[in-house]
């Protein structure tokens, strides 16, 4: 029988065969891949590997854009920082100089009336000092002669004076209290 000769159905029973033979080879493959274990656990090893190494490095550039992104934050912290003390220190030396200014101002102030009491107290002085001198005159010459040794006596020791004045005063300050 030769290929010419061959039935139409013996044509499809080869096909079947080869589709089975086909079918028969895949199963093969897949049963004896199933069977070595030892190179499929090497494949899943080698893609675990992989799939580290891919990951390390995904990490990696990870950790080197936050540690970019940390080193630039803290850089405009840091610039933040040195502005905002160089403005606080701006600010003191300000309120330094402006305090500066009103001492003077006070003082300058203070300086002048001093001055003017001073001045009114020289006066007032020299207006006691006068009446005294009249209201001395006024009197008969014994007691002018008293006064003047008073007054000599109180040139000599002006502390006496000052603790009587001090007393005198403690006086009328206590007696016009009293009368509130």
């Amino acid at each position: 029988m030769s290929g010419k000769d061959v039935p139409p159905e013996s044509a499809g029973l080869r096909d079947d065969i080869e589709e089975t033979r086909r079918e028969l080879g895949d199963t093969v493959e897949a049963l004896a891949h199933k069977a070595d274990v030892s190179g499929r656990v090497k494949e899943s090893a080698r893609e675990g590997v992989e799939k580290v190494k891919e990951t390390t490095g995904k990490v990696n550039v990870a950790a080197t854009d936050a540690v970019a992104k940390t080193q630039t934050v803290a850089g405009q912290v840091a610039d933040k920082a040195g502005e905002a003390a160089g403005k606080a220190q701006e600010a003191a030396v300000d309120a330094a100089h402006k305090a500066a200014d009103v001492a003077g101002q006070v003082a300058h102030k203070a300086g002048d009336v001093a001055g003017q009491v001073a001045d009114k107290a020289g006066q007032a002085a020299s207006q006691i000092a006068d009446r005294a001198a009249q209201a001395v005159e006024s009197l008969p010459p014994p007691v002018q002669d008293k006064v003047a040794q008073v007054t000599e006596q109180a040139r000599k020791r002006p502390a006496l004076v000052w603790a009587g004045v001090a007393a005198a005063v403690v006086v009328v300050w206590r007696l016009v209290r009293r009368g509130r």
